[in-house]
């Protein structure tokens, strides 16, 4: 990756002239090698001999390299020796610890919440997968020429994250403020043993170190090797080499910042690889005295200027070529000094960590900003991302079939599959499930192996509801108020209602009214928004009267007297692209110009912030996120709320005409309250002229025969002044209950 050419010298002094120059086609697109054959050889006899002895080996080569001391205790645990170091630090290095750790925890909770476990139907069943962390964790963190507890934190509050039942973190010669960054990253354990020797403990167990699941953490050209040879055994995070930092800059760009950012790269290591791509030999030549100035009284000047020798800057006619380069090289950290940063980031394909804008300097990242600082290297980010809750998880698949019958041409697909292959051990296994099916032929209902259903009994309506989301609390009540009982196993997404034929499915909200229009299901709930979305026909049965908000177009407040045409032509972001171009579609043709739509999944308010969009359209409920992001309502598209629909040709019309009468039921239940109270039958006519009920009051005779018992329905909104007026003219023992369903 490194190209041959060197930094020019002026003399043998650390000083500087300047980065060497290369032209685009000179830039170097190969995939360095990351682990080298010397610190394999080395590595791999370390690595054998603690596997086959041990901690005595462990011990042996700590020892020879300077990391231990015969009898020196070989774990730091974390309520005795690294909550010591957590109390022996300052108050402000507590804080600056504290703060960081914060930020990368918020950041991993972030990721681990985007990952969900799933379920789908297949013919006679379904299948799955689960995500579950590794139990133990091993994290690495260099303690060479610099101690690293920032690494300490990037790795062990990451594993923490993910769910590992055991962080051990090795570092060799770990100061107090690396043994406290382990303790407030919540790790057991720290070893104080470096190179191959601690990879191969963290991998194998040695003495009181446990073997661990996966190890992760950036090192030397040793540790890597180590990775390197342990990786069939546990799983590793990624085989890192030196550091790289890549600039493209623009006009826009400060050459002292851009300067800065390059020594921040060069100063950590040798090898370190600090690149410019810029459009103009000026704007080069300025970094050249920024950096010349600037490495003159910079404490690492040593180690910035021999690593500063692997540089280089490359001039280029346009962004084009420099997007090119980037993703040719696939570097492990970029930087954009440009005046349109976002818009450059889009087109970039190849990078382990991308930061956008002057603002968003490398070094913000490598100290905590909250994404991981443990990014891939050497050209291998084409292929792996960096570190993440992610390494430590792992996708479980599991399936069940419990309908032999339905299943009957996927058993005879397997089984033909295992003949064709010559494993007749497999087709035999096929077969005896076959064998087992009601009339031991396997063949399929006429509904098996359908794309058009959910489950293969062809008298079941299929109910779609959402299965997360602002309304799907509220559907489950609506469901237990119509009477429909069922059972729904933890992470299944099919439940079968036991006392009528319905097959309940829990797909993501924003699938249901396609799957409701083409026929996949019969009956569904989802927002009038999602229907008008996907552009299906369906029947809208009723409107449910919940999940009640706008979709609006939103701008910054600052143009909230704007009007809609004005954004005719602009970039706008959102979730709902198919209504936002029927919005935008007679504004466009008015002003002869055509809209950027652009579609995100999710926190669509942020992209005015971010540049990404000039407006956005998105659903306001309240208005409290809309606001607190600085925009405004300028325009509403439609107004939306939970709605019932159905495919118009289902064939189950009478049943989801009882589903929409019991609906309809437990939905006038909810505007009223049943009121029972007892009165004479002297001030019984005033009574029903206070309560007259739907019809008439239900009145029974008491034993009494001067009094009765009175039973009406009331509106829930008079019902506080009708109590207030019957306690008045002489009613007593008045009762209000909830009433669960009304028709």
């Amino acid at each position: 990756f490194f190209p041959s050419a060197r930094c020019t010298r002026i003399s043998d002094t650390m000083s500087f002239a300047s980065l060497r120059r290369l032209r685009p086609d000179e830039v170097p697109a190969v995939r360095r090698d990351p682990v080298e054959p010397k610190a394999r050889a080395a590595a791999e006899p370390i690595v054998e001999a603690v596997r086959s002895e041990g901690e005595p080996a462990l011990r042996r080569f700590a020892e020879r390299f300077g990391e231990l001391s015969p009898g020196d205790a070989l774990v730091y645990r974390r309520e005795v020796e690294l909550k010591a170091a957590w109390e022996s630090i300052s108050q402000e290095e507590r804080n600056c610890l504290a703060r960081t750790a914060q930020r990368i925890r918020h950041f991993a909770r972030s990721q681990r919440s985007s990952a969900s476990e799933i379920s789908v139907p297949i013919p006679g069943g379904e299948a799955g997968h689960t995500l579950a962390p590794v139990e133990n964790a091993g994290c690495y963190a260099p303690g060479g020429r610099y101690p690293l507890p920032s690494t300490v934190l990037m790795t062990a509050v990451t594993a923490r994250v993910a769910g590992c039942a055991r962080v051990c973190v090795a570092s060799p010669r770990p100061t107090a403020v690396t043994l406290a960054a382990a303790y407030i990253a919540e790790a057991d354990q720290l070893i104080p043993v470096g190179g191959a020797q601690a990879i191969a403990a963290l991998a194998y167990g040695a003495g009181p170190i446990g073997a661990c699941d996966a190890l992760v953490g950036p090192g030397n050209m040793y540790v890597t090797a180590a990775k390197s040879l342990v990786s069939g055994r546990v799983a590793i995070d990624m085989l890192a080499g030196p550091s790289e930092c890549l600039v493209i800059a623009d006009g826009s760009a400060s050459p002292a910042v851009v300067a800065a950012d390059l020594l921040a790269q060069a100063e950590h290591d040798p090898a370190a690889l600090p690149a410019l791509v810029c459009l103009t030999e000026e704007f080069a030549a300025a970094v050249d005295r920024e950096l010349a100035a600037q490495l003159a009284v910079l404490p690492t000047r040593e180690v910035a200027a021999e690593a500063l020798q692997n540089g280089y800057t490359v001039v280029v006619a346009s962004l084009d070529e420099a997007v090119a380069i980037n993703d040719r090289l696939a570097v492990e950290h970029v930087e954009l000094h440009v005046k349109e940063s976002m818009a450059l980031a889009r087109r970039l394909k190849h990078y382990g960590g991308l930061f956008v804008g002057a603002g968003a300097a490398e070094v913000l990242g490598d100290y905590g900003a909250g994404p991981n600082h443990t990014l891939p290297t050497g050209g291998t980010a084409r292929s792996f991302g960096g570190l993440s809750v992610f390494t430590f998880l792992r996708t479980r698949t599991w399936m069940r079939v419990d309908d032999a019958h339905a299943a009957g041409t996927m058993i005879s697909d397997a089984k033909r599959l295992g003949e064709m292959e010559g494993l007749f051990g497999h087709a035999a296994a096929a077969a005896a499930r076959l064998a087992s099916a009601p009339n031991g032929t396997g063949s399929p209902s006429k509904r098996d192996v359908s794309t058009k259903r959910w489950d293969t009994t062809s008298d079941r309506l299929h109910f779609a509801l959402p299965k997360k989301g602002r309304i799907a609390e509220k559907c489950l009540q609506f469901l237990k108020a119509s009477g429909l009982e069922y059972d729904r196993p933890e992470r299944v997404d099919v439940a079968l209602v036991r006392n009528l034929p319905i097959t309940l499915v829990f797909l993501p909200a924003a699938d249901i009214a396609k799957y409701v229009g083409e026929g996949n299901v019969d009956l569904g709930i989802t927002g009038e928004d999602i229907i008008a979305e996907a552009g299906v026909s369906v029947e809208r049965e009723m409107a449910l009267g919940f999940g009640s908000c706008r979709l609006s177009l939103l701008v910054p407040t600052q143009h909230a007297s704007a009007r809609a045409s004005d954004y005719a032509g602009c970039r706008i972001v959102t979730s709902f692209p198919e209504v936002t171009r029927a919005f935008f579609a007679p504004l466009d043709a008015a002003a002869g110009c055509a809209t950027s739509i652009k579609f995100v999944s999710g926190s669509v308010e942020a992209a005015c912030k971010l540049g990404l969009a000039d407006a956005v359209v998105d659903l306001v409920e309240t208005g409290t996120t809309m606001r607190a992001a600085g925009l405004c309502e300028l325009e509403t598209l439609l107004e939306t709320q939970a709605c019932l629909i159905s495919n118009p040709h289902s064939p189950h019309r009478e049943l989801i005409a009882k589903i929409k009468a019991r609906i309809q039921g437990h939905l006038d239940s909810t505007k009223y309250r049943l009121v029972q109270y007892n009165a004479s039958r002297a001030i019984l006519p005033q009574c029903v002229r206070i309560t007259p009920g739907k019809k008439s009051p239900s009145i029974l005779p008491l034993e009494d025969p001067e009094y009765v018992a009175v039973s009406v329905m009331v509106p829930n909104k008079e019902l506080a002044e009708r109590v207030d007026e019957l306690i008045a003219i002489g009613a007593t023992d008045v009762m209000v209950f909830q009433i669960q369903n009304y028709r």
